[in-house]
């Protein structure tokens, strides 16, 4: 079965072989230095000469733990609302017990900067929560323009980069991010299990000026700087990451760097454009708004007479492709999803899913030409 579903997606080899490992123990000075060059590795891939945490979970955990360290009760937050993962983190923080306040967006459609200058204009927040990718609807938003509004209003820009974050241009510093929420399983290409949190000092500082402890013991992410950050080996984990998907990590974000980070985000970009393109080819229609399609998932409207169930069946089934569907929300039932993140983003991968996309179309009454895509996808490649 070929997985072209967006997280968890196909794994390198070499990264399924880093884990092949016996039995390792997390207190060894082997394992403290692989965590060590695992997080100097994933300063390289955030961007950032700030601390990236590794706690054990999916995303989900790392997005309640970015939150539930700098959220106290009562505090003020404003949530950029414009997908199915965007409500993730508007209830982590109300579960938090902050009070928020949600400006939503049309899903697939631009984020209104002139309503989230007047909405940190009118009152103070004390953290913003946005998406970078958006992938129930294939939306991509910009990190800057949306930070540098946070900068304006002293306001902490919290950064949901679970399905951006290793493929996807993202320049934690540069573009001004405190703190971002990466996932082992996605862009990244490491295997499912563990979560990346990149914190900034400016983070840290609020974590440090709360009212009142934590919450939760072990999500707290200040207890990793006192603990865990520049202190000799051997030092307590405030919470212990599994080891083996430690060493996939570290292998996946290996590959990562040697490629080059600009690299990387370049290939998406093409591979990214030349499936748009060829779905296009064969008339259908993207989700999102053009523009704003993001290069870790084409996100695709089903032609009428399709259904989401029938065509994910088909392809799996007879295809042995595997494809993402609509969530819930406004999108359920209305569209399929092809991811392209990490190793899925080249020919090998996406050529077969097209031809699977076309043979399965065809066998449901969707009419194609077969071949049309995959020569969009081509040709798309050579330009």
């Amino acid at each position: 079965m070929l997985l072209m579903t967006p997280g968890p997606i196909e794994i390198d080899e070499r990264v399924i072989e880093a884990a092949h490992r016996p039995a390792v123990y997390h207190q060894t000075l082997e394992f403290f230095q692989t965590m060590d060059d695992t997080i100097d590795l994933l300063r390289a891939v955030f961007r950032t000469k700030s601390d990236v945490i590794v706690m054990p979970g999916s995303g989900r955990l790392g997005l309640e733990a970015a939150i539930c360290s700098v959220i106290e009760r009562g505090d003020p937050t404003l949530h950029l609302h414009n997908g199915a993962f965007s409500g993730f983190s508007l209830d982590i923080a109300r579960r938090s017990g902050a009070e928020t306040t949600v400006l939503e967006s049309r899903w697939g459609g631009p984020l209104n900067l002139d309503a989230v200058r007047a909405a940190l204009k009118a009152k103070h927040y004390k953290l913003l929560l946005m998406v970078q990718s958006e992938t129930s609807t294939g939306a991509y938003y910009s990190v800057s323009d949306v930070a540098d509004l946070c900068r304006e209003f002293d306001t902490l820009c919290f950064v949901d980069g679970i399905s951006s974050i290793g493929s996807l241009e993202f320049e934690m510093d540069e573009m001004g991010a405190d703190l971002a929420v990466g996932a082992s399983h996605k862009c990244v290409g490491a295997l499912m299990g563990l979560s990346m949190i990149g914190v900034s000092e400016k983070a840290y500082a609020a974590m440090r000026a709360r009212r009142s402890v934590c919450q939760s013991y072990a999500l707290d992410l200040l207890r990793w700087k006192q603990l865990f950050f520049g202190r000799p080996a051997p030092r307590p984990y405030p919470v212990i990451p599994s080891p083996h998907l430690v060493l996939a990590l570290q292998e996946a974000c290996r590959l990562a760097v040697a490629e080059g980070m600009p690299a990387r985000w370049q290939r998406h970009h093409r591979f990214a454009e030349a499936t748009r393109q060829a779905v296009e080819s064969i008339g259908l229609s993207l989700y999102p708004d053009r523009d704003l399609a993001a290069d870790s998932v084409t996100a695709v409207r089903l032609p009428d007479g399709v259904t989401e169930k029938a065509l994910l069946e088909r392809m799996a089934d007879a295809y042995q492709v595997m494809i993402g569907g609509s969530l819930w929300g406004i999108t359920q039932g209305k569209l399929f999803r092809i991811s392209h993140m990490s190793v899925q983003a080249s020919r090998d991968f996406l050529a077969p899913t097209l031809e699977a996309l076309e043979s399965s179309l065809d066998d449901l009454g969707y009419r194609v030409e077969k071949g049309r895509a995959l020569a969009a996808f081509d040709r798309a490649l050579e330009g």
